[in-house]
């Protein structure tokens, strides 16, 4: 069980930032010049440096991603000034998190436990609407976060803006399966579910005016 244990250390280590050498705007849409930054269209990232850490999702703005280039499309009224200096690194966003693993001896198997992070450019922001108990008093005031611990106040402001889509996933295989067998069907599982997230198959809040689809 060990080697299906140890499967998702690649997502601690795959994370290498890239250096930002400039970010430049033309209205809404801001380009990222990184070198070599690895990013693909939809792929959800994360800029730091001095400023405080901006998630966003790379766009198709202007054509695909180059090696050296992406684009993205900044929220309604943010002002380019707000991301076009103080970032010096871009890393690709967390796309799978290993939960848990149990061991199931009656039937020689694993059960895995684990989230998916999807990016997408259509998000639905989430309402601070959730039921919060303090002092034995229930309030409707919370706010959406991730149900993993480690994820940053910067992660769950993305799962909060609707850029980053969490869904919880379950995999339970043979006990002695080879943890590379078992780290591909998971990265294809996430593969094919972002292509939706990337198109608009499972885009949302979107209304029909008798002339075209517009985001409210």
């Amino acid at each position: 069980m060990k080697n299906i244990l140890t499967i998702f250390i690649f997502s601690a280590v795959s994370l290498s930032a890239s250096a930002v050498s400039s970010i430049t705007c033309n209205g809404q849409v801001a380009t990222v010049n990184a070198t070599a930054h690895g990013l693909v269209a939809s792929q959800g990232f994360s800029l730091s440096g001095t400023a405080a850490t901006f998630n966003s999702t790379v766009g198709t703005a202007g054509g695909a991603p180059t090696a050296n280039t992406f684009t993205f499309t900044l929220p309604a009224g943010t002002a380019c000034s707000t991301v076009s200096s103080g970032y010096t690194a871009v890393v690709p966003a967390k796309e799978i998190i290993d939960l848990n693993s149990t061991a199931n001896p009656g039937t020689a198997t694993v059960t895995m436990n684990y989230l998916y992070w999807f990016s997408t450019a259509y998000p639905n922001p989430l309402p601070c609407t959730l039921p919060v108990t303090n002092g034995g008093v229930t309030t409707n005031t919370g706010c959406p976060q991730s149900v993993w611990p480690g994820a940053s106040a910067a992660e769950n402001a993305s799962i909060l803006a609707g850029t980053t889509v969490e869904t919880y996933g379950q995999l339970v295989v043979p006990a002695a399966t080879a943890s590379s067998a078992v780290t591909a069907l998971v990265i294809a599982q996430w593969n094919a579910m972002q292509a939706g997230f990337a198109g608009n198959l499972l885009a949302g809040g979107y209304f029909w005016n008798g002339v075209a689809w517009a985001n409210h």
